[in-house]
């Protein structure tokens, strides 16, 4: 299971380039940590969800095991209150961080997802400079310290802290993505889609060794 792998100490790394793959190994990766937290007050699963993909999916019903409440217009919780689910805004962003960071030591796990989507959610701030290489800049400043204030908070308690991030390119087999990511992750690993309804998971290495793949059989969403 891959919540066996995940580390406390450092990022751990999900790259894609297939956004439903990752959704789908995502939707996995809650579950078990859901079924593993039998207490009687669980600690919650909290995930900045950037893009609203995943939310999506989970108000449309194709998540069959999962389902979630409005709490106002941008936070979403499970009916057991082991998942919260954050729709950041670029006014709200730095509000969602506070609170998350606030209520880390009630957490079993943060997701962040995702790297692309942040960038997208201060895509008008940039074209609306006279100076985007700047603007860019300052961008990657702040994607680096608010990546680097929660991951701080993660280790010292203990907690998995997920982060997704798009391939940047793909060649002779070789995934690269994110550099901070890269070189801070304690777990770096690409999923996709195989046989139509496994998930293909690759532990990234070093490019000269050899990588290691499993699969993880009929975790691929599917809905009638």
């Amino acid at each position: 299971m891959i919540s066996e792998i995940l580390g406390n100490r450092g990022f751990n790394t999900l790259v894609y380039d297939d956004a439903y793959a990752k959704i789908c190994l995502i939707a996995s990766i809650i579950s078990e940590f859901q079924n593993q937290n039998h207490e009687v007050n669980p600690k919650k699963i909290v995930y900045l969800d950037l893009d609203a993909a995943f939310t999506a999916y989970v108000k449309a019903g194709l998540i069959p095991s999962m389902e979630m409440r409005k709490v106002d217009n941008n936070i979403y919780q499970s009916e057991s209150n082991a998942l919260k689910v954050y729709l950041p805004s670029e006014d709200m962003f730095d509000v969602f961080i506070v609170d998350i960071i606030k209520s880390i030591n009630e957490c079993s796990l943060i997701i962040f997802d995702s790297v692309n989507s942040f960038y997208n959610l201060f895509y008008d701030r940039i074209i609306n400079s006279p100076n985007n290489i700047l603007k860019i800049g300052n961008l990657n400043q702040l994607l680096y310290f608010i990546l680097m204030l929660i991951l701080k908070h993660t280790s010292e308690c203990d907690i998995p802290f997920l982060v997704t991030s798009m391939v940047r390119y793909k060649r002779k087999e070789v995934v690269t993505t994110n550099r901070l990511l890269s070189k801070k992750s304690s777990l770096n690993f690409y999923v996709k889609i195989k046989n139509l309804n496994d998930l293909s998971v690759t532990i990234l290495s070093d490019p000269k060794e050899n990588q290691k793949s499993f699969i993880m059989k009929d975790k691929v969403l599917r809905w009638t």
